[in-house]
């Protein structure tokens, strides 16, 4: 499925699995320690939608993921994050944040937001051209 389907008693209303990669897209731009990637969504969904769908639209859909079944609306997000992030503070954030705004926009229930952690962005004092500087707490674990 493409679409989800929403009854009422004037009608039915659809929302496209694009629409909805949009809006929470939008949503993780409010929420701190995300590093959104520099492209901008809108150029996406404007080159989609001119051109008809091309590569650039599925690198889209790596980073956040919806899967649209007959009772259920499953979200994968894969996202990097910037270092000094309390990374279970973070994934409790922004399941909820996601959760809400969704049901608040378009009245749709998410029923899983599973959040991968792709990678983290150091600051700049740990990275060198020369070689990786770890963070000191990876030394003292290792």
């Amino acid at each position: 499925m493409d679409a989800v389907t929403i009854s009422t008693d004037k009608g039915s209303i659809n929302i496209s699995r694009t629409i909805i990669e949009t809006l929470i897209h939008l949503i993780l731009q409010d929420i701190k320690g995300i590093v959104i990637p520099k492209k901008n969504i809108f150029s996406k969904i404007t080159e989609t939608v001119v051109k008809g769908g091309s590569e650039e639209s599925e690198k889209l859909a790596q980073e956040i993921r919806v899967e649209i079944k007959p009772d259920s609306l499953i979200v994968n997000l894969f996202l990097v994050i910037n270092y000094g992030i309390r990374i279970p503070d973070l994934t409790w954030e922004i399941q909820t944040k996601v959760k809400e705004k969704i049901k608040e926009i378009t009245g749709l229930e998410i029923d899983v937001i599973n959040v991968h952690i792709q990678g983290i962005r150091y600051p700049r004092q740990y990275r060198s051209k020369k070689r990786i500087v770890a963070p000191e707490i990876f030394v003292k674990i290792f």
